[in-house]
This record gives structure tokens, sequence and C-alpha cells, in this order.
């Protein structure tokens, strides 16, 4: 395998942020959604029509997609990991489009070469 090195320079700090976010930070491969809702007590001002906000992570378990409550001391944390993955989603379309260049270009040398 090839150094690094030979990459450009974007492509290899793209690849070198991925990797910091992989291996040292948490990610969830979700979004978050605020949804309002009732808490049922009576008297409270719920039932009078202003609803409690909530934040809630929604994602895939198997086949199913799934809302998950995320509780007030949670929420900045999870936060975080949801923007990692997001991050993380987006470097490896990055660099996804330096390696579809580097085929077309290796696709287009190997037409040269053919008789």
């Amino acid at each position: 395998m090839r150094p690094r090195s030979h990459l450009p320079d974007p492509e290899r700090r793209a690849r070198s942020r991925l990797t910091q976010i992989l291996h040292d930070q948490p990610f969830l491969c979700g979004s978050l959604v605020t949804m309002h809702r009732t808490c049922g007590k009576p008297g409270c001002k719920c039932t009078r029509g202003e609803l409690h906000p909530g934040l809630y992570l929604a994602l895939r378990v198997g086949d199913k997609r799934k809302m998950i409550h995320v509780p007030q001391p949670m929420q900045q944390a999870v936060r975080q990991w949801v923007a990692n993955y997001q991050e993380a989603w987006r470097l490896m379309e990055q660099i996804s489009q330096f390696c579809l260049k580097r085929f077309f270009v290796k696709k287009e040398e190997s037409r040269r070469k053919r008789p």
C-alpha cells in the first residue's frame, strides 16, 4: 500500500479528520427531532395547549425507525455525537469524490493504453 503522502493535501486532511472522529469520539447515526407533548398531569399548562418540548433521537434499529427520548442532562452530549456522525458522513463523501476523480483518470489512462 502506498503512503498517504502521494494524496492531495485536502484529501489527506479529510482522511486524517475522519480517522480522529472514528477513533477518538463517540457518534450516533441518527438525527435529532424536537416534539411537543402533553405530560398528562391535571391542571398542567400542557392541558391548555402549552405543550412541553422534548428532544428525541431518530434512528434505525434493524428495519424499523425508532424515536428515543433524550433526557435534558444528556442533550448537549447527544447533540455532539450526532454532529460527529454528520461530520464523518460529510468527510466520507468528500473523500469519495477524490477517489471518483482518480477512478476516471485511471479509466481514461487504461483506454489510451489499449490498441
